[in-house]
């Protein structure tokens, strides 16, 4: 009789704890759970779907893992200030240099990008895959679902252009086996604002399409770029990423990376409209949004007019910041991490470190102290990308 009063009491202060919207609390997903409004943060292994509890804010989301423990209804992650200070307890600041004690919220995250090009082709080949990098320690993984104007996930958004792209739907299997392996899923919109490659801006169909629309901006390097000065452009790329939340329950965000740029050669003056794409996708975006940018800041701003220190320290809203700290020698990343902790401190940061590229991979020597180096500033990190622990470097195990 006293066991059954506890079970009573914790239930009921369980569902005090995560007082939900019957919209929510009225669903079953396929693991047979009933949902309750909890963070995106807290929800294990991301099982969550937007949009089922509007009486809260856009970070509360229908979360169908509860019973496994650790769902809330706040957070102080990510929450600033204004202070200029950021002390790894989740302030963080204005302009100027942060200054970072103490580990990260995200100091667990042991990530990985899957490419395009290592796309499985079947359920069972993303089980193996998945199998193999949970036994490396990896717990989350960037996967690529949009490129060279192909998607590889379920986009109305895309659909609603009247072309073919959809290639096959390589984010359902993997939000499958990454919960059945514990690995947080992340869509990963690899293209950006890049419409092609190539000498034309006509040369894909999606291209040719957008082409006619009026969304190409101009030619930079070898690839043609959509215009972030046009509301229709950013509209579209948020309304894919909106998909991906929507169309997959368990999917833990979504990411942009360095090509979410205006490169040099169509303005220089053009950081202001980049700011102002960042917010736009944010402002439509419900789910968690991770920025993997061109580091160090300098260079992003410069040469793609991306000031994404100063998102950083004005916390516009991105969850993470996943610099691409590409070095080959261990001494020359240590000396850029310092540069990016001492500009945007560590609340939000994920460095990118380097294990194959363009050229030899970085030797194992390498990367083991960059790996070390995150492991010892309380930083989590992510390696590109998978063929460094399915190729490479089979015997590395992360801590």
């Amino acid at each position: 009789m006293v066991l059954t009063g506890l079970v009573i009491t914790c239930f009921v202060f369980f569902a005090s704890a995560l007082a939900s919207d019957p919209e929510c609390t009225g669903s079953v997903a396929s693991n047979g759970q009933h949902g309750h409004c909890a963070t995106v943060s807290s929800c294990p292994y991301s099982y969550f779907v937007s949009g089922l509890c509007p009486s809260y804010g856009h970070d509360i989301k229908c979360c169908y893992n509860c019973h496994l423990g650790g769902c809330q209804m706040d957070s102080n992650i990510g929450t600033g200030t204004g202070t200029g200070t950021d002390t790894g307890t989740g302030t963080s600041t204005g302009t100027g240099t942060a200054t970072q004690t103490g580990t990260s919220p995200y100091a667990d995250v042991r990530a990985t990008w899957l490419s395009r090009y290592d796309h499985a082709t079947s359920l069972a080949e993303t089980a193996a895959t998945f199998a193999t990098l949970k036994a490396k320690g990896i717990n989350r993984v960037y996967l690529n679902v949009w490129a060279s104007g192909q998607i590889y996930f379920q986009s109305r958004t895309f659909e609603s252009l009247g072309i073919r792209g959809f290639v096959r739907d390589v984010l359902g299997w993997a939000v499958e086996e990454g919960q059945k392996n514990g690995i947080e899923v992340w869509a990963w919109f690899e293209y950006g604002l890049k419409a092609c490659w190539g000498s034309s801006p006509t040369v894909t169909v999606f291209s040719n399409k957008v082409y006619g629309l009026g969304w190409i901006k101009g030619q930079a390097g070898e690839y043609w770029w959509m215009d972030a000065g046009n509301t229709q452009v950013l509209d579209f790329l948020a309304g894919m990423m909106q998909d991906a939340v929507d169309n997959y329950p368990g999917l833990a965000g979504v990411q942009l990376d360095d090509h979410f740029v205006q490169p040099w050669q169509l303005g220089t003056g053009l950081v202001a409209t980049m700011t102002n794409a960042a917010s736009h996708i944010l402002g439509q975006v419900s789910g968690r949004v991770s920025l993997s940018p061109i580091a160090p800041p300098s260079l992003s701003l410069t040469n793609y007019n991306v000031d994404w220190a100063s998102w950083a320290r004005d916390d516009i809203g991105f969850h993470e910041y996943v610099p691409q700290i590409y070095r080959e020698d261990a001494s020359v990343f240590n000396t850029d991490l310092d540069r990016v902790m001492s500009e945007v401190g560590k609340t939000k940061l994920v460095p990118g470190l380097r294990c194959i590229g363009s050229g030899s991979p970085t030797t194992y020597s390498a990367l083991s102290q960059m790996i070390s180096r995150c492991e010892a500033e309380g930083v989590g990190y992510s390696v590109w990308y998978s063929r460094c622990f399915t190729l490479l470097y089979t015997d590395l195990m992360l801590g």
